[in-house]
Order: structure tokens, then C-alpha cells, then sequence
């Protein structure tokens, strides 16, 4: 808070109260900020919660008889089933806690994420772009489409590409998740979190190595209602809590950020959007809707290709859903801490000693307004939702490296020695990450870092793919030129953002994410052209005809 000549600058404090607020008073070192109504009956509740998790591990196992099991679950998913698997994957606690980031630092604007992934989804549910003749050719994972339509040299390389993007992306899920448990349940970061982020990390180790996609599946199904009610429940609580004069008043009174083309914030909570983030987004959400490895398990899983395009369709809203809500209670979190005279200070100090980030406000303002009890239904809510990506991302990126880097390195693997293999790459990816988490700080938000990461992949993979499925020249230079070129992506990252600044070159993040985006489709197209395959045959893996 600032004040000049009596006039309030910044943030505004409005004199409205939320009815459920009863905030004490206090100076910039409150620990009122970080009291809570978490309970012991809500560990007992989270606890009840995991326990049952562990036991589908256990009796998923049962179930898996061989490869196709283990990581598409036999390609059996029916689409209301395949529909709650994708949503309980996409919808991550990492996905709740950038997006009400996002919703407290750029309130209403960052609304804008939400309708271009809508949009997107709608689009190849309409049309089938990519994922209908992608579900045809039959392939277990996107690299092993490499193989059938390039080489098996494109495929260790796409493979390899993918991994390091997919391990680097998902990085900073435990460490958001764990901030998340530590924020609600009022325990100190500095002496829970990595505690906190090896416990959940075990937990879903333990039943993801046992049952592979098939305990996925079946607690993806458990997880999506138990989050879907949970959602639900904290939406209904925020919407009362803050009501209509909250939300309209941070929008009369303290200039809240509105108009996502405009590239100044004028909240001053954070970085601004504009026309350039916007394209820089709207490629990452529309290749990755298409590609990310997580959700297009899903597509290769279905039972048909026609249920692979309705899965598309009928998850749009769903999946809006999982953007808008989270944002929402970002702006409940950011009405709550600006116009609480008593917790404004003692937030605003804790995030310049670094004590806590933005992304712990929604957790900080959860536990003081939900009551005990429903605290923990809701938190077991989130640990849901943390499980659920967790496994499948695990479980994509470590039959990646057993599928499609060490199989065609190193020749015929039986079944057995594959799962087995795929079971200890879940436990050396698990490691980096707890690593990684404990390492690394990003400087910008959360989405931005998985945008970013994200681009590495998705970059070589969108013109690889969706030529080789629609363009019979599509060679294999084209598809190795285009997949290293994804590389370029890793020079969008925090540290090598600030070199570049430090050394007077005006780059970000949006810049270079789409100049990889160019790049490395540039680059297919011009190695087809000039490098093509000759008279290979491209039927069978293209099974719906080339243009």
C-alpha cells in the first residue's frame, strides 16, 4: 500500500466487507495470514481419501496382462468413460492453481485462456483435424507414428525431443501442488514443502507402477466426480462470498484488468497480455489440444476413431470449465486481499520477502472461508486432481522412453521386460522432478513456464504429424530438421530470458516461443522439399489418403 497526498494508490481498499470475512488486525508480520480452518477431521478426510487411491493401485495390477494394457488399457474406452478420463487428466491441481494465478494477478483478463482453448476443441470436434486419421493408423504413442510414417531414426528423435519438453513441463506440478497443501492446511513452506512433495510424489509412484493406464483410468473416473463436486462447492462459497458489489467493486474501484489485448496491467499485479501473448497462446493451446502426449493417450485409447473426434466435442465445456472456474477463484482471492484492511499489508510483505508467491493466494484464501470439514473434502478434491495428471504424465513420458527410444536402440524386448522397463523410467522421472521442483524458481507465472516448456515438443511435432498425415512430399529430413528445431524453444526459459536482457537484447517469452513455432515449420517444409523420400510408400501409416 502507498499513499500520496491522501489519495490511495495501488491497491485500493474498499470499504464492502465479504460476509464470511472476519479479518483481524494486525501489522505487515500478521500471522493471521496464514491461520486456517484445516482440521485434524480434514486430514483424517484426505487421508480416508488416499488410502483408497493406494488400494486401486493394488487391484488395478490384477488387471494388466500385457503392454496394450499397461498403457492404453486395451484401447477399450468407451466415450463417457474416455470423456472423464480426459477431464479428470487435464483438469491437474497444477491446471487449478496457474489458473487462479492467473485469475489474481490478471483477473478478468485472463478469461481469454479459456475461450481460445473452447475454441480449439470445438474446431477439431467439428472437423476431426489430425486426431481422427491420427486414431486410425493404430499407433500406441505419437513417436511410434514417426516410425510408421518416417523412420525409426525420427522416431528416437522425436521421442527424445518429446521426454525432454514433457520432464522440463512438468517440473514444477509437485512443487505447485505441495504449495497448495502447505497454503490450506497452514503449515510453514519452508519446513513442510519438501517433505509435502516427496510424500505426494511416493503416493502416486506407488499406484501408477503397479496398475499403469489401467489404474489411471479407474481413478481418473473417481477423481473426476470427486473434483467436479469439489469445484462446485468452492465456486458456490466464493460466489457468496464475494458477491456481485465485490466483484464489480475491483473493477469500478481498483482498475482490475479487463481487456486482455491491452498490454499494460492495470491492476500492477502483473505481467500484461496483449496481441502477442495472445498468438504466442493461442498456438501452444491449439497444437497442444491436438499433440500434448497426456491427452492424446486418451485419443489413441478409444475405442473407434469416430469416439476419438466426439471426445474432442463433448470436452470442450468440460474443459473450459477447468480454466474458468480456477480464475474465477483468483479473483476472489484478489478481492479478499485487497480490500481486507487487516491481511493486505501482511500478504504484500510476505510476497516481497519471498515467504510465499502469488500462486499461494487462492490456497491462503480458501482456508479462512471454507469451514472445516468441507475444508477437507474440497483438499481431497485438489489431491485428486494433483494425482491424476501426475499419473498419466508419468505414465506417458516413461512409455515414451521404453517404446520409443530404448526399443528401436536396442532391438526386441519382451512384454514383460517392457513394462518393467517403463515401471523404472516412472521412478528415474520421479526423481528428476523432485529435483527439478527443488531447484528451480520461475520469475514469471506458472502458465508462462508451461507454455514455454510446452512449445519445445509441440513445435516439431505439429508440422511432423499433421504433414505426414495431409502431405504425401513429407520427408525424413523435413521431420528431423523440424524436431531439433523445437529446440530452439529452450531459449524462452527464465535464465536465458535474463542473459539475453542482461546483454541488451530486448527479447520474452512470446517472441521466441513463436519464432520456434516458425522456425521449425519452416524448416519441415523447406527439408521436404528439397530432401524428399522418394517412392516410399506412406498408405499405412496415413490410412485416410494424403492431399
Amino acid at each position: 500500500m502507498q499513499q500520496t497526498n491522501g489519495t490511495v494508490t495501488g491497491r485500493q481498499i474498499a470499504a464492502w466487507v465479504p460476509p464470511f470475512q472476519h479479518i483481524p488486525e494486525g501489522n505487515a508480520m500478521n500471522p493471521a495470514l496464514f491461520e486456517t480452518n484445516f482440521t485434524g477431521l480434514d486430514w483424517a478426510i484426505v487421508a480416508i481419501y488416499l488410502s483408497g487411491s493406494i488400494a486401486v493401485g493394488v487391484i488395478a495390477n490384477r488387471y494388466v496382462g500385457n503392454l496394450s494394457d499397461y498403457l492404453v488399457a486395451g484401447r477399450t474406452l468407451r466415450i463417457r468413460l474416455a470423456l472423464a478420463s480426459m477431464t479428470g487428466t487435464e483438469l491437474g491441481l497444477v491446471t487449478v492453481m496457474y489458473s487462479a494465478e492467473l485469475g489474481f494477478s490478471q483477473q478478468f483478463a485472463s478469461l481469454y485462456l479459456g475461450l481460445l482453448e473452447l475454441t480449439a476443441l470445438f474446431a477439431v470436434g467439428v472437423t476431426g483435424f489430425l486426431v481422427y486419421r491420427l486414431r486410425q493408423s493404430s499407433v500406441m504413442t505419437i513417436p511410434e507414428y514417426y516410425a510408421s510414417r518416417y523412420s525409426d531414426g525420427v522416431r528416437v528423435v522425436g521421442a527424445s525431443v518429446m521426454v525432454i519438453s514433457g520432464v522440463l513441463n512438468m517440473g514444477l506440478f509437485l512443487k505447485a501442488g505441495s504449495q497448495f497443501l502447505t497454503a490450506i492446511s497452514g503449515l510453514d513452506d519452508g519446513l513442510y514443502l519438501k517433505w509435502m512433495m516427496t510424500g505426494l510424489l511416493l503416493l502416486v509412484l506407488f499406484y501408477t507402477v503397479l496398475g499403469g493406464m489401467v489404474s489411471v483410468v479407474i481413478t481418473d473416473l473417481i477423481q473426476f466426480l470427486v473434483l467436479g463436486s469439489a469445484m462446485v462447492l468452492v465456486s458456490g462459497y466464493i460466489v457468496y462470498d464475494v458477491g456481485w458489489q465485490g466483484f464489480s467493486s475491483i473493477v469500478t474501484e481498483q482498475s482490475a484488468y479487463i481487456d486482455p489485448t491491452n498490454a499494460t496491467n492495470p491492476s500492477g499485479q502483473g505481467s500484461g497480455i496483449g496481441w502477442l501473448v495472445i498468438v504466442q497462446m493461442a498456438i501452444v493451446i491449439f497444437s497442444a489440444a491436438l499433440l500434448w502426449p497426456p491427452s492424446a493417450s486418451r485419443i489413441l485409447s478409444v475405442h473407434s476413431p469416430q469416439v476419438a473426434q466426439r471426445l474432442y466435442l463433448l470436452s470442450s465445456v468440460s474443459l473450459l470449465s477447468r480454466r474458468a472456474l480456477p480464475i474465477l477463484w483468483g479473483i476472489g482471492a484478489y478481492v479478499f486481499f485487497t480490500q481486507s484492511d487487516g491481511l493486505n499489508a501482511a500478504f504484500d510483505a510476505a510476497i516481497d520477502e519471498g515467504r510465499i508467491s502469488t500462486i499461494s493466494a487462492m490456497p491462503l484464501y480458501l482456508a479462512k472461508i471454507i469451514p472445516a470439514g468441507l475444508l477437507g473434502l474440497i483438499t481431497a478434491g485438489m489431491v485428486a486432481a494433483f494425482m491424476s495428471t501426475h499419473d498419466s504424465y508419468l505414465l506417458c513420458w516413461s512409455s515414451v522412453i521404453t517404446q520409443d527410444i530404448v526399443a528401436p536402440i536396442f532391438g526386441s524386448i519382451s512384454q514383460r521386460g517392457r513394462i518393467t522397463l517403463t515401471r523404472i523410467s516412472i521412478l528415474a522421472i520421479g526423481a528428476v522432478l523432485l529435483v527439478w521442483g527443488l531447484w528451480y524458481e520461475v520469475s514469471s507465472n506458472l502458465w508462462q513456464y508451461m507454455a514455454v516448456t510446452g512449445t519445445v515438443y509441440l513445435a516439431g511435432a505439429f508440422p511432423v504429424v499433421a504433414g505426414g498425415l495431409y502431405w504425401k512430399r513429407a520427408s525424413n529430413v523435413g521431420a528431423y530438421a523440424a524436431l531439433i528445431g523445437g529446440l530452439l524453444g529452450l531459449t524462452a526459459m527464465d535464465p536465458v530470458i535474463k542473459a539475453l536482457n542482461g546483454a541488451g537484447i530486448d527479447l520474452n517469452a512470446a517472441h521466441l516461443s513463436i519464432l520456434t513455432f516458425a522456425v521449425s515449420s519452416i524448416l519441415f517444409v523447406v527439408g521436404s522439399w528439397l530432401c524428399p523420400n522418394g517412392n516410399k510408400s506412406v498408405e499405412a501409416a496415413n490410412p485416410g489418403g494424403d492431399t
